[in-house]
């Protein structure tokens, strides 16, 4: 049997490496990227800083009090969704957020519509398809803790919006699947808002900032 020449040889270990460093980035890729967690001081001049704040799906935020300050603070959601407690100084609060616009404030020293309050905003995530033009929406995943249940809408370019799903515990779904909630075309462009809730009660955000996806 003829022994291979230098040159095949070479190629066969340049194939070889770039196969295994193709696999590698595909390994990498595919690996879940955790979400940044973001700061918010409660100051000792009764303000939240920074005052307004966007965050990713299963993205933290981290309240604290100004080291070595004397104000004590809260962090209580306008309808109950989290509440850190009683006011103290060296707050140290966190949550992990689903997709909604939650408005909070400090139960010291503001309410819901004047002072010391703040809002954090967050967009529900399009991932890629399964399959063919379907793709998945996610508002939620399994270590978010700002609701247990979601009201979720959509609508297809510029037209009317329509409840996709109301009252759900999915945290994500496919859009597309077996045509539902509509069949997805090719260019066309989708958008969701998601709201999230806990309970049977009242106890729930805003809706999210719009999140809209073209389908290619």
């Amino acid at each position: 049997m003829n022994k291979p020449t230098r040159a095949v040889r070479s190629h066969t270990r340049l194939c070889a490496a770039l196969s295994a460093a193709a696999v590698a980035a595909g390994l990498f890729a595919a690996s879940p990227v955790a979400a940044a967690t973001k700061d918010v001081e409660a100051t000792e001049d009764k303000t939240f800083s920074p005052r307004a704040l966007t965050s990713a799906v299963a993205g933290t935020v981290h309240w604290f009090g100004t080291p070595g300050g004397a104000e004590e603070h809260s962090v209580h959601q306008g309808r109950g969704l989290f509440d850190s407690g009683e006011p103290q100084t060296g707050l140290d609060f966190t949550r992990t957020f689903s997709a909604g616009t939650f408005a909070y404030y400090c139960e010291k020293h503001g309410t819901s519509t004047s002072g010391m309050r703040g809002t954090v905003e967050v967009s529900p995530k399009v991932l890629s398809a399964p399959a063919g033009l379907n793709f998945t929406v996610r508002w939620a995943t399994s270590t978010t803790d700002t609701g247990d249940r979601f009201d979720v809408m959509y609508r297809v370019g510029s037209g009317a919006w329509t409840t996709w799903r109301n009252n759900t515990r999915a945290r994500s779904l496919v859009f597309g699947q077996d045509g539902g909630p509509v069949a997805v075309a090719l260019g066309e462009s989708y958008s969701f808002k998601v709201r999230s809730g806990e309970g049977t009660g009242a106890r729930e955000s805003g809706f999210s900032p719009v999140k809209s996806f073209r389908a290619s």
